[in-house]
């Protein structure tokens, strides 16, 4: 796609879509189509249907609170994704780059607009701008600081909703870890925010800018044989599949997972209240998506599990994957 410089296109692997459904089967969760956007022509995936409006009656139907399927003749607010990064544009900006239609078995079977409400244009986090860099070599390796510690240098990024007990987990488990010996430290995301961070807002942008630096600021500190926790809402699937590429096998997924009722119940900062009275915009859960892992390496309910409990279940993970017989 060719473009002025000034007004390049979005590039992102999931996007939000109103669509008209004309397939002779319904449009399920998960299922695969064949998008034709312009002269291109990518697999997407539907990652979520978000509303479902009845074309005859233009109102909203009633499949509970999240939509499973679009039956023919009916339009519909999803969530497509990718497998790889698209250059496109939102409809309101650009029409001719912002529609789109979905192909199965040769047959067009829908047709849609795209927006990018409370998802984040992924150029800057992808973009390099350095020239003429080498990377120096450590003469200290991994296995030789994994010995004078005991235990092997790893990511143990937390993730989930506000409220959920992602920093509550994380402070618990480094003192535990920290009187056991480990090289412990925890990244949390109201502390980056004071520093490192301090000049990133919460548009869907600033959150992916925020995400890439802590997840290469891990990776240093898990090459350097740290064992890092991160709490970080995190919500997009993408972000934290850049933090896991810059961690490299060292990284681990943990869903701290707690419903957003039990979440909103907690409200330990008074965010969510705010939020609900339009003093916070794009909050994640409320005005903001949040993408849950899809295959997480550990998933611990705080919904369920007391505080205790939910720190003994990572620190039997942690004592399974990263220590080590000195």
């Amino acid at each position: 796609m060719i473009s002025h410089v000034e007004m390049p296109p979005v590039e992102t692997d999931v996007f939000r879509a109103r669509l008209f459904w004309l397939g002779r089967t319904p449009l399920t969760v998960g299922a695969g189509y064949l998008m034709k956007l312009a002269t291109r022509q990518v697999r997407v995936t539907v990652d979520r249907i978000e509303k479902v409006i009845d074309a005859g009656s233009l109102a909203g139907a009633d499949q509970g609170d999240q939509p499973q399927v679009v039956e023919r003749n009916a339009v519909a607010e999803v969530v497509l994704r990718s497998r790889g990064l698209l250059a496109l544009d939102e409809f309101r900006d650009l029409p001719n780059t912002g529609r789109f239609v979905l192909i199965e078995d040769y047959d067009t079977v829908g047709g849609g607009i795209i927006a990018m409400d409370g998802y984040p244009d992924q150029r800057s986090a992808v973009t390099r701008k350095s020239t003429n860099i080498t990377a120096v070599e450590h003469r200290v390796t991994a296995e030789a600081r994994a010995r004078r510690n005991g235990h092997t240098g790893g990511v143990l990024w937390l993730t989930g909703l506000s409220g959920a007990g992602k920093s509550t987990l994380a402070i618990e488990l480094e003192q535990r870890l920290f009187a056991k010996g480990y090289q412990v430290f925890v990244l949390d995301g109201d502390n980056v925010r004071h520093g490192l961070n301090a000049n990133l807002g919460f548009s869907p942008e600033d959150r992916t800018e925020n995400i890439r630096r802590v997840g290469e600021v891990a990776a240093l500190f898990a090459e350097a044989g740290f064992l890092v926790l991160t709490a970080f809402i995190s919500p997009y699937r993408a972000d934290r599949e850049r933090a896991r590429s810059a961690a490299g096998a060292g990284f681990h997924e943990v869903h701290v997972r707690a419903d957003l009722d039990v979440c909103e119940g907690r409200d330990p900062k008074g965010l969510y209240a705010k939020a609900r009275r339009g003093e916070i915009r794009d909050f994640t859960g409320i005005d903001a998506p949040y993408e849950p892992p899809a295959a997480p390496e550990l998933v611990v309910d705080t919904g369920r599990l007391s505080i205790e409990e939910a720190v003994q279940s990572v620190m039997d993970y942690i004592e399974r994957r990263f220590a080590i017989a000195r």
